[in-house]
């Protein structure tokens, strides 16, 4: 009998187009919209050359550790470095700032001195090196004046010999787009949107909202036997959405949640049970008619989907930090929190602790939707 309700409660929710759109497409749909959104999102930051031209007057001594200099930290035009060089003439170095080609005009004559037409970050670049190469000048001078034994040429290896004693390293054992925080957000959503099956469940067993309820309610089933069925039944289709949202994000826009994927495939399913039963516990708790519940419903995941950071991800951290018990109250922040745990920590505590928090939610939720609808009598039907 368990097989044959199954068997049947399945097709009777893949026959909901309204259903499937807002549980599947409607992910789907975002998800495009996310990737058109952040698809320039890693490469924010990125630096690029400082296009400057040069006005130097190679016949001063003095101007040749400053040729050396630019040229160690420059390329060519077109290729990497801090400064794309314009090594120029006065005039053609003028038309250049003027047609903004360039971001500012060294001039290495008499004097060594910054020529720029508008304030901004290449410019104090440009000026933070002049500045820092002119300090560095004197200080040599300085040297080989106080102790004469000290030759130039073996000082300026050294200066040269700029080293980094701090390195970037990834804190995740894989490398994390930053866009992929905004696509956690909507695995969530998408999980939540399991209430919608959850709600119709119980709309589809309460006699005083639907002709079917009222069949269903005098039929010799157990309420316990057929909640159950209805839930196992909404829990597959909506696990089956979200490992299609899943596989859309990871193998057609491409953003990769990394390669424990087996432990993403849990949290997901996971998250999935507490959707369906949240749903379900919102329209059997609530006494109120099918499109409140369903508006409430849609509220309450928007609001938890906001503080879990799909709309602004700095929102997580903040609440967070200044309420960590809401964060913790928060089914969508734990989905989202679990799969930044696997992406820093993997498989660790943190992740198992998110996990085992959303599936007592989940338990809480149906036991508390089964004993609101077995209190349910009705004088007639």
């Amino acid at each position: 009998m368990i097989s044959h309700l199954l068997q049947y409660r399945l097709k009777c929710f893949l026959k909901d187009r309204q259903m499937i759109f807002w549980t599947l497409a409607f992910p789907l749909l975002l998800a495009t919209l996310f990737n058109l959104a952040f698809a320039n999102l890693s490469e924010i930051g990125t630096f690029t050359a400082i296009p400057v031209a040069v006005v130097i007057d190679e016949d001063n001594p003095q101007n040749r550790a400053l040729k050396s200099a630019l040229e160690t930290v420059s390329t060519q035009t077109g290729g990497g470095g801090l400064f794309s060089l314009f090594q120029t003439d006065d005039t053609t170095a003028r038309q250049l700032l003027s047609a903004n080609q360039v971001d500012g005009i060294i001039f290495a004559d008499s004097s060594l001195h910054l020529e720029v037409q508008k304030s901004g970050l290449n410019q104090t670049v440009i000026k933070s090196f002049l500045d820092e190469y002119i300090q560095t000048s004197q200080a040599l001078s300085q040297m080989t004046v106080l102790s004469p034994e000290i030759r130039l040429e073996t000082l300026l290896p050294v200066v040269q010999d700029r080293r980094d004693y701090i390195a970037a390293v990834p804190v995740g054992k894989d490398q994390l787009d930053p866009a992929v925080i905004y696509f956690y957000s909507l695995m969530a959503m998408t999980a939540l949107y399991g209430g919608f099956w959850g709600l119709r469940i119980v709309n589809e067993n309460q006699a005083n909202l639907s002709n079917q309820g009222a069949r269903v309610s005098v039929a010799p089933v157990h309420k316990l036997l057929r909640l159950v069925v209805d839930i196992v039944a909404a829990l597959t289709i909506q696990y089956a959405i979200i490992l299609i949202v899943l596989a859309y994000i990871q193998l057609v826009l491409g953003y990769h949640f990394g390669y424990q994927l087996g432990w993403v495939v849990l949290a997901a399913l996971v998250s999935c049970f507490m959707g369906v039963a949240y749903g379900a516990c919102v329209g059997a708790v609530i006494p109120a008619g099918e499109g409140v519940k369903t508006g409430i419903l849609i509220l309450t995941t928007m609001v938890m989907s906001f503080l879990s950071g799909m709309m602004y991800h700095g929102i997580k951290y903040i609440v967070t930090t200044a309420v960590p018990v809401l964060a913790f109250l928060n089914p969508a922040n734990l989905v989202t929190d679990a799969f930044l745990a696997l992406y820093y920590d993997g498989a660790s505590s943190r992740y198992f602790m998110n996990l085992a928090i959303l599936f007592v939610f989940g338990v809480f939720f149906s036991l508390l939707a089964f004993a609101v609808l077995r209190r349910q009598r009705y004088a007639s039907l």
